[in-house]
C-alpha cells in the first residue's frame, strides 16, 4: 500500500515565495502524487531549495570561530523538509521522486510514536544515510528508493536531509512516497542518546583502590597537556560519556578549555533535556561557551521551549558571542526574553526559520546592543522591530530580511538602516517587495561599505529611476549584487557597474525570465575591460540578445571566471554548451532548461 506526503510540517528554505497563494518553486509542490515525473528538467510546479553548490557559501558571512572536535558520524545535510502522511505505519520504502539534478539527499529520519507502557517518549530514528552525496548522476528524472533500516515504531511523520553543495544546479523534487509495512517490527532498537552521566554515578577511584594502583589508571602518568590534547579527538557525545568512566577522565570532560566552541547541529535529533543538563553543568564548573550552534534542535517538538527557556536562565554564558538557532521549533517569544536578559555580549544572532516568535515577541530583540551579524530570514519581524534593532545596533554589519513577510515598507528600513547601521556590508532582502528606489538610494548614499547585495525577486526596484546606476557610482567594494528576476536591467546598468565596481564577482544575478537588451559589442567591451578582468561569478541567465561570439569572447578576456550562468539564453544549445565547457573546462558552465 502506498501513501503520498498529505501535508509540510516544515522546511528549512526555499526557492519559492512565503505567500500561500504562491507556488512556483514552493517546497509545498512535493505534497501529493507526481505530477512531473518522469520529464526531466526546471518546471516551476517543483519543490526547490533556496541554495545550490559552493557560489553561495563563499560569500557567507559572518567568519566565526567553528568547532574542530571531531563528529560522531558524518555528516552533510544543509537544508530539510519535514513531510507528514496520513497513516502511521512502519516504513518498508521511501520513494523520493527527482525531476531535475538529482543527488541531493543525504538522509531519511522517522518520528516514531512511542508504544504505550513500554517508552513514552518521541524520537528520530534515521531510517538511512549517506553523508557522501552522489556526484555526476545522469540527467534524467529518477524515483530514489535506499534501503531503509527497519524499526520497531510506527511513524507518520518523516525528515528528507539534502545537501545541494556539489550540485551543478538548483535541485527539484516532485513527490515523495512511503509504502506501507504490515509486518511487525524486527530487530533490536537501540537509541543513541546525548545525555549528561545519570545522576550519582560519579565514579571515583578510591571505590575500589585495591585495583586502582594510579588513580585514573595509565592515563594518570601522562601529561595533563597531552591528555586534554587527546580528549580534544573525541566527539562530543563520547566526549560527554568520558566523565563515568573514571575522577580523571570526569576532570577533562568538565574542561573549561573544551568548551569554548559548541557544535550541536550535528546532534540536533539526540538533543533532549539531558544533553541541555549536561552542558548547564559544565558551565556551573567554569565553562565559557563562545560559539554555540543549535540549529535545528528540537525538531519534531522532541524537546519543549520550556525546557530550552529554563536552559538560558540557568546556564552561564556571559561570554557567548554567537548563537545559531535557525529552524528551531522551540523558539518562542519567552526564549527569545530570556536569551535578551542573559547574552549582554552577543554579536552573531541566527534566527532564521523560526517561525513561532510573533510580530510583537521579536520586538525585544532590541535590547542586544552589540550585534554585527543578523539573520531573520522567513521570520514574523514587522516594522516596528527591525527598526528598533537597527537604532540599538549602530555596528551591524550583516542583515539578512529574506522573505520576511511582515515587513510592509522596505524603504522606511533602508532609511533607518542608513540613518544609523553606515559599517553594513552584507545585506539580503530576497522577495522584498515593497523596496523601491527611494530606499535603494538613501542606502547607498549614505552606506559606503557595501559588498554583498541580494535583491532577488525585488519587483519595485525599476532601473528607469537609475537606482542601480546609482548604486554603481556609491559602492566601489561590490563584489556580490543579485537581480533575481529583475526585468528592467539594461546594458546601461551595467555599464556602470563595470567602471565602478573593480571588485563585482557574482554580478548581475538575473534568476527567472528576463529580457536584458543588450548589445553584442557593448557588452563584449564593457565586461572585458579592465574593470572586470578579473570577473569571477557572473549569471546572466534569460538574456536574449547575447550571442556565442560574445560569450567567447568574455571568457577568453576573463581567464579568473570561474561561474557562468547561461540558462534560456536561446542561442546557447546544449551542444554551444558543451563546446565551451570543453574549451573552458575551469569555468562552470550552467545552462538550465525545461524539456
Amino acid at each position: 500500500i502506498k501513501q503520498y506526503a498529505v501535508g509540510i510540517i516544515d522546511y528549512s528554505s526555499q526557492y519559492g515565495g512565503e505567500n500561500r497563494r504562491s507556488f512556483s518553486y514552493s517546497v509545498s509542490n512535493i505534497m501529493g502524487e507526481p505530477q512531473i515525473f518522469p520529464k526531466y528538467g526546471d518546471f516551476t510546479q517543483a519543490a526547490v531549495m533556496r541554495t545550490y553548490g559552493p557560489w553561495w557559501e563563499k560569500c557567507e558571512s559572518p567568519k566565526y570561530k567553528k568547532d574542530n572536535r571531531p563528529r560522531l558520524f558524518p555528516f552533510a545535510s544543509q537544508d530539510y523538509i519535514d513531510v507528514v502522511f496520513d497513516q502511521a505505519v512502519y516504513p518498508w520504502s521511501i520513494a523520493i521522486y527527482e525531476t531535475y539534478n538529482p543527488g541531493s539527499l543525504v538522509r531519511i529520519l522517522a518520528l516514531s510514536i512511542p508504544l504505550p507502557l513500554i517508552d513514552g517518549f518521541t524520537h528520530w530514528e534515521v531510517l538511512w544515510d549517506n553523508p557522501h552525496p552522489q556526484h555526476n548522476l545522469p540527467t534524467a528524472a529518477r524515483m530514489f528508493a535506499p534501503i531503509l533500516r527497519e524499526i520497531k515504531h510506527r511513524s507518520r511523520i518523516i525528515r528528507l536531509e539534502f545537501c545541494h553543495s556539489h550540485l551543478e544546479y538548483y535541485a527539484e523534487l516532485d513527490a515523495v512516497e512511503l509504502t506501507v509495512r504490515k509486518d511487525s517490527y524486527m530487530g533490536n532498537h537501540q537509541r543513541m542518546q546525548l545525555a549528561n552521566e545519570p545522576p550519582n554515578s560519579d565514579p571515583t577511584d578510591e571505590d575500589n583502590p585495591e585495583h586502582a594502583p594510579y588513580p585514573g589508571g595509565a592515563f594518570s602518568q601522562l601529561p595533563a597537556e597531552l591528555l586534554s590534547k587527546i580528549f580534544s579527538y573525541l566527539s562530543f557525545p563520547d566526549f560527554c560519556r568520558a566523565a563515568q568512566v573514571c575522577t580523571l577522565f570526569r576532570s577533562h570532560s568538565y574542561d573549561p578549555a573544551q568548551f569554548n566552541c559548541l557544535n550541536l547541529h550535528t546532534y540536533w535529533h539526540m538533543v533532549n533535556e539531558n544533553t541541555l543538563a549536561g552542558i548547564v553543568d559544565r558551565c556551573k564548573h567554569g565553562c565559557t561557551i563562545q560559539t554555540l550552534n543549535m540549529r535545528w534542535v528540537g525538531g519534531g517538538d522532541i524537546m519543549s521551549s520550556d525546557q530550552l527557556h529554563d536552559f538560558f536562565r540557568v546556564c552561564d554564558l556571559l561570554t557567548l558571542t554567537f548563537l545559531d538557532v535557525g529552524s528551531s521549533p522551540c523558539i518562542t517569544d519567552k526564549v527569545l526574553k530570556a536569551m535578551t536578559d542573559v547574552l549582554p555580549h552577543l554579536n552573531h544572532l541566527n534566527i532564521e526559520s523560526c517561525d513561532k516568535p510573533t510580530s510583537e515577541g521579536l520586538r525585544v530583540l532590541h535590547k542586544f546592543s552589540n550585534l554585527e551579524t543578523l539573520n531573520l530570514y522567513r521570520t514574523k519581524v514587522d516594522d516596528a522591530g527591525i527598526i528598533c534593532v537597527l537604532r540599538s545596533n549602530t555596528q551591524l554589519e550583516s542583515l539578512n530580511l529574506g522573505s520576511c513577510q511582515h515587513i510592509l515598507d522596505y524603504d522606511k528600513v533602508f532609511m533607518e538602516m542608513a540613518a544609523h547601521c553606515q559599517q553594513i556590508r552584507i545585506i539580503d532582502v530576497w522577495r522584498a517587495r515593497s523596496l523601491t528606489s527611494q530606499g535603494l538610494n538613501e542606502l547607498t548614499t549614505h552606506c559606503k561599505h557595501l559588498e554583498e547585495l541580494d535583491f532577488g525577486w525585488c519587483g519595485t526596484l525599476q532601473s528607469s529611476t537609475g537606482c542601480f546606476t546609482h548604486l554603481a557610482k556609491s559602492c566601489r567594494n561590490l563584489h556580490k549584487l543579485f537581480l533575481t528576476a529583475n526585468r528592467t536591467v539594461s546594458d546601461a546598468e551595467i555599464r556602470f557597474l563595470a567602471e565602478h565596481c573593480p571588485k563585482l564577482r557574482d554580478a548581475l544575478n538575473y534568476l527567472g525570465q528576463i529580457c536584458v537588451l543588450v548589445i553584442l559589442y557593448l557588452i563584449v567591451i564593457i565586461m572585458s575591460s579592465l574593470w572586470l578582468i578579473h570577473q569571477k561569478q557572473l549569471d546572466i541567465l534569460g538574456t536574449r540578445q547575447v550571442s556565442v561570439a560574445a560569450i567567447e569572447l568574455l571568457l577568453l578576456r576573463c581567464p579568473d571566471m570561474q561561474f557562468l550562468d547561461l540558462s534560456f539564453c536561446f542561442s546557447f544549445t546544449v551542444e554551444v554548451v558543451n563546446g565551451l565547457r570543453t574549451l573552458y573546462p575551469h569555468v562552470s558552465i550552467k545552462r538550465s532548461f525545461q524539456e
